[in-house]
This record gives structure tokens, sequence and C-alpha cells, in this order.
């Protein structure tokens, strides 16, 4: 998860039939720089993102919730996907202890039957730390920078995975938590580059 969430290659996700990701109502980001599957989006389905860097663009949803370009049971661009597809895993959301929200009943029951393996010594230990991290966001969110955290799911669990390192050891005040976690995050994203 960390390295595609660095710009990595996508996680081989074990999704067999499941397309909860392409019917639960989530608006997708696309980069300026995602040309192929900009080229395969109507430009009617796109809008731009109000938050994201300058040409960047957000694709709906329909009335029930599925992903304009998923059709037939599947994605109609499946080999041009924009990268929020590609490096989406909903076992995120297992590893910080969370569900995806209310309205994604089919990610959910997904994300309930996850379980994890912990082949070396310390897998353990970092996925408790993703946990407790998870749930340092979601308790402390006025601590932060601005009076808040994220409040989607799926943006906390992913803070949550690029800061666990901070909640490996032993922890100091509230406000050098949150400092901790604001440089991980810099340092994860760095990495992007």
């Amino acid at each position: 998860m960390r390295g595609a969430l660095a710009g990595g290659p996508g996680m081989q996700v074990a999704c067999g039939d499941c397309v909860g990701c392409c019917t639960s109502s989530y608006f997708i980001r696309i980069r300026a720089t995602e040309s192929e599957a900009l080229r395969r989006i109507p430009p009617e389905q796109l809008t731009d993102s109000p938050r994201d860097p300058p040409g960047t663009r957000l694709m709906g949803y329909d009335h029930q919730g599925h992903c304009p370009m998923f059709r037939d049971g599947g994605c109609s661009i499946y080999s041009h996907r924009p990268d929020t597809c590609r490096t989406y895993d909903c076992r995120v959301f297992t590893a910080a202890g969370l569900d995806a929200g209310s309205g994604r009943g089919v990610i959910n029951e997904r994300v309930a039957r996850w379980r994890f393996e912990y082949p070396e010594a310390g897998d353990a230990e970092e996925q408790r730390a993703v946990r407790a991290a998870a749930a340092f966001l979601r308790q402390h969110p006025v601590r932060f920078p601005n009076g808040h955290v994220p409040s989607r799911a799926a943006d906390i669990a992913v803070l949550a995975v690029k800061a666990y390192p901070v909640f490996m050891g032993a922890l100091g005040s509230h406000e050098d938590t949150v400092a901790g976690i604001i440089e991980a995050c810099r340092k994860f994203d760095q990495q992007r580059g």
C-alpha cells in the first residue's frame, strides 16, 4: 500500500467479482497528466476539482452511485483507468480499523472479511501502529492546522498508512504527535517526486 501511495505500481487486490469501489458513489480524481484516462472519459462526465492542483478533474457517479465508466458489470476503460482506481485498495480500511462509511455496504462487507498475516517480525506491530494512527486522527482533528483532518474514512486510512511510523514507539504530547504526523506525511509525499 505504501508503495502504491508513493507512486509505485498499483496493488494486486484479490477483488474477484467484487465491484464495490465502482458502485459506491465515489468521486474519482484524475490528474492532468493522466491523458489516456482523460481521452476515454466523456468531457461531460468531468468537472474541475476545487481542492487539487490546476488541471485535476473529478468524475462523479450516476443516480445509482455507479461510476459512469462501469458498464456490463465491469470497467469499460480498465486498461486506461485513472490512477485513483489503480491504487484503490479496500484493505486500507481493514488495516486502519475503519469501515468505508455509510452507503458503502458492498465495500464494508468486503472490509469485514479481510484478514492479515504477519510473516515477519514487526508486521503485527506495524498494523497496530496504523490502527493507532487512524484512531488518533479521528479523535483529535481539531489539533491539526486549520482545525481539522479529512473526515472521509478513506482519507483518514491513507493518512494513517503514511504516518504510522510515528506510532511505532512511545508517544509524546498530543502536540508532538501532531507534529510527527505532519512531518511523516510530508516526507512520505516527497517520495512521489
